[in-house]
């Protein structure tokens, strides 16, 4: 008889891997990456230390499950909605929301909105965060070190006549913010927002002092309103470096309502139709056509108050259905509830209540202690609630886990660092493989498919695609390569991937002109290719009939 091989041996392992639940098959595998090591030494030693992995607790089932937790119980359904009675949500108002919340020109370049960093399919934090390009150095200034932040793209620095500014880490690119974004999906029940908790829970009007909804006003105040208006101003976010309320009311004014978005849903077309600019919109909310800071908030905070994330797996499981859960989900529930309560219990699985953690040394971002001055505040930051968590990587407020796997683990271990504010509330969960996965399982169970597939009430128009002129083949950078796949794609009938990348002079077309063009550029010392240029992502604002592929 023919002696079996070590690779014919093992070949059944996918099988095996795609017969068994996610966790059964991940720790297989893991088995498996073990003895491959061990095959240096003799296949049948390495099948027989295989075998004896996937029949002992460490891989196999173990003992009969604990059952799983009744509905309800421990973590009660999320509460309706908290409406300021000072900002009581209407359909118009919403609306208006709706429409300021997804438009560009809010920014002062018209390429950055509110939904560029918080889109619904991405838990409403930013799904661009795990590109190169969204890289802040950190605390050191210098890229490429473990303290570098996956944040947001903003503006690139500006003075508020146009001119770039340049200099600083980010030259002549877009900025980065130096934290990951918060989520605004669910946002509605906290008083403070911001990962430093510096919005909230009253909100000033910043245009004439006053208070317009006092703190105590509900259980969240008004820190939605205040948080709507900060990032406008801010020159790293949406605004150039002196900004005012008065500049944002102009280029309202002036604006074509979602100019240069696409795919605007039909509720936002219907309303167009009949109100087809931003005085008009005002109106329809408030009945007057003026704009001022304090509505711009009102409306944004009223349409960030539709989007309620309880259409989860886990919300139906504690609304009475014992069957929305899968059993690893159920058993990921016990997990979470004998582990993760004291940080991440009742119906918005969070505290509201900033800690630290370890993610990383406080003295690299000292957290709440910006905001408030006390040091037992230093490398706090806000607990996250955990609805749509799934869609939301990387994790925590640098962006420095890529999976929810790599955030158990972190837990399991009591953290990264050991820092003199940490609190006792990290301790090391030291959770078999199992039970992590399963936790893993059911933070899976917290996210609405709603949101994952922009359904309403969290569907929205589509933003304009980022691209760096002269990048036709798309590798981040501009050069010789790309005048090459320019001229194939005229000659050759190449792909490109993006065709306005390709248009280096602009005029919708692209041509021989366009090569000469690049070329002038590149070796000739001509001028900056026409924006988004070769110095800079972002959009193309002159509307053609080119598009990106990305």
């Amino acid at each position: 008889m023919r002696k079996m091989g070590g690779l014919a041996l093992f070949k059944w392992i996918p099988a095996i891997y795609n017969g068994v639940s996610k966790k059964r098959g991940l720790m297989l595998l893991q088995a498996w990456e073990i003895v491959h090591k061990l095959r240096q030494y003799s296949w049948v030693t390495a099948f027989v230390i295989f075998s004896i992995c996937i029949s002992t607790n460490g891989f196999s089932q173990g003992p009969p499950p604990p059952p799983p937790p009744p509905p309800g119980g421990a973590i009660p359904p999320l509460p309706p909605v908290p409406q300021p009675p000072q900002n009581p949500g209407t359909p118009e108002k919403e609306l208006l929301g709706k429409f300021l919340f997804w438009e560009t020109q809010l920014s002062s370049d018209s390429a950055v909105s509110c939904g560029s960093c918080h889109f619904p399919e991405a838990g409403g934090s930013d799904p661009r965060s795990l590109i190169q390009g969204t890289r802040h150095p950190g605390s050191d200034g210098v890229f490429g070190n473990a303290d570098d932040v996956f944040g947001s793209i903003g503006i690139q620095a500006q003075d508020c006549n146009g001119a770039i500014l340049g200099g600083g880490a980010f030259g002549m690119e877009r900025q980065v913010t130096a934290r990951r974004s918060q989520s605004t999906v669910g946002a509605m029940f906290s008083p403070r927002l911001f990962w430093d908790g510096r919005s909230g829970p009253e909100f000033i009007d910043p245009e004439t002092g006053t208070v317009s909804i006092p703190g105590g006003s509900t259980p969240a105040g008004g820190a939605l309103e205040a948080q709507a208006l900060e990032p406008i101003l801010s020159e790293i976010e949406m605004g150039c470096d002196t900004r005012s309320w008065d500049q944002v009311r102009a280029r309202l004014i002036a604006s074509i309502p979602l100019q240069f978005a696409t795919n605007i849903p039909q509720p936002m077309v219907n309303a167009l139709a009949q109100f087809p600019d931003y005085p008009a919109l005002f109106e329809m909310a408030f009945g007057t056509p003026d704009i001022t800071a304090e509505r711009i908030a009102f409306a944004i905070a009223a349409y960030e108050r539709t989007l309620l994330p309880d259409q989860t797996p886990f919300d139906q499981f504690i609304n009475g259905n014992p069957n929305a859960l899968t059993l690893d989900q159920q058993q990921g529930l016990n997990v979470f509830l004998n582990n993760c309560l004291p940080c991440h219990g009742g119906p918005f699985l969070s505290d509201n209540v900033f800690h630290d953690i370890g993610v990383r040394p406080e003295n690299e971002d000292v957290g709440r202690f910006q905001v408030t001055g006390n040091e037992i505040d230093r490398g706090r930051f806000k607990t996250p609630p955990l609805r749509n968590v799934a869609l939301r990587a990387p994790f925590f407020h640098n962006g420095g886990k890529e999976t929810l796997l790599d955030v158990v683990n972190f837990y399991n271990v009591g953290g990264d660092f050991q820092n003199p504010e940490q609190g006792p509330q990290t301790p090391p969960l030291n959770l078999p493989l199992g039970a992590r996965l399963d936790l893993v399982e059911f933070l899976e169970s917290l996210t609405d498919p709603r949101a994952e597939n922009a359904l309403p009430p969290f569907d929205h128009p589509t933003m304009p695609v980022y691209f760096r002129r002269g990048d036709i083949n798309q590798d981040g950078t501009v050069d010789i390569s790309d005048v090459i796949n320019g001229l194939q794609y005229l000659f050759d009938n190449e792909v490109i991937l993006c065709a306005d990348a390709a248009d280096t002079n602009d005029d919708g077309e692209i041509n021989i002109a366009d090569s000469v063009r690049l070329l002038a550029r590149l070796f000739n010392g001509a001028e900056p290719l026409p924006a988004p240029s070769e110095l800079s992502e972002g959009p193309d604002l002159t509307p053609d009939l080119l598009e990106c592929l990305n």
